[in-house]
């Protein structure tokens, strides 16, 4: 297998290939077919998503190359393809799967190639949290990839407003509420105090979309994260966005284990969250909730945006 560095660094934003950023049910065999030959590979299958709900943009696939199993995946934007494979390299096995081969195919768009590995899910226990917060300091902990096109996610109004667009052009109603909710003195005053807060606040490596479903436990019981073509450069609490409400907050002692084992990972403690950038991060997760529960009809998914739209008082 080969590494197409030039591809790396080259790739521009946006779409390429065949996905156009829809979200991915089947793809045609012959799409397989073409990224097998691309890179050496006997025979790839399509791994299809379990419900609608995990669906992706990217395409996924598995087989085998030199009687090896592997796993590939074909993106729908080229930089975030860039991102990727520059942050799993950057990391390393250690603590995440093994990235063999990545590249930008004409007919096809980015792609990378990983060793094929059993993730088996960690449970919602206060373990889980540890190991979730352990991986998530290695990630911090990793110098950024220069050549990345990594966008600045600082806590910032501007942040706040292009997740509100979002929200607008898809639940009306619901951006009615929120714009409502951030009238609000304490909102407003929140929104206000981040940003003044993440001009002095140290910046890290993001994982950009960091929650339990992204880490698992691999061979030899190894914790592994992955996904990284959201990768991003802002200040850590950005990172805890999706899992403070959503997954810690159900797990019996989930914040404190998981703040215990990140602050004791990390190479210079950082102490704990700054509530006013955790508030902020916690806002926009609502907005972004919110967006994706009216774009795929579950209304499960928008209690959880509203419950925590609820709590930030």
């Amino acid at each position: 297998m080969h590494l197409d560095r030039q591809a790396e660094v080259t790739a521009l934003p946006g779409k390429g290939g065949v996905l156009d950023g829809a979200l991915v049910d089947l793809v045609p065999q012959r799409v397989a077919d073409r990224m097998a030959a691309r890179i050496g590979a006997e025979h790839l299958v399509q791994v299809r998503a379990d419900s609608f709900k995990e669906r992706s943009a990217n395409a996924w696939f598995r087989g085998t190359a030199r009687r090896r199993e592997i796993f590939v995946k074909l993106y729908a934007r080229q930089d975030r393809a860039v991102v990727e494979r520059l942050v799993a390299r950057s990391l390393g096995p250690a603590c995440s799967t093994r990235l063999l081969d990545s590249g930008t195919a004409p007919d096809l768009g980015g792609y990378a190639v990983f060793d094929w590995e059993r993730l088996v899910p960690l449970p919602p226990t206060a373990d889980s949290a540890a190991a979730a917060g352990r991986l998530l300091a290695a990630v911090h902990e990793t110098a950024p990839p220069g050549a990345a096109p990594l966008q600045d996610q600082t806590p910032c109004e501007a942040h706040l407003e292009t997740h509100l667009s979002a929200l607008a052009a898809e639940a009306p109603d619901l951006y009615g509420l929120i714009r409502g909710r951030l009238a609000e003195p304490a909102l407003s005053t929140l929104v206000r105090e981040a940003g003044r807060r993440s001009v002095t606040a140290p910046r890290v490596l993001l994982h950009g979309d960091f929650s339990l479903r992204n880490v698992a436990r691999g061979a030899g019981g190894r914790e592994v994260v992955f996904d990284f073509e959201r990768a991003a450069l802002g200040p850590f609490e950005v990172d805890l966005q999706r899992l403070w409400d959503r997954e810690l907050a159900a797990i019996r002692g989930g914040r404190t284990a998981f703040t215990a084992a990140y602050r004791q990972e990390r190479g210079t403690d950082p102490g704990p969250p700054d509530p006013v950038l955790l508030d902020f991060a916690r806002l926009s997760c609502a907005v972004s909730t919110l967006t994706a529960a009216r774009r795929t009809d579950d209304p499960d998914f928008e209690a959880e945006g509203l419950t925590i739209l609820k709590v930030l008082r």
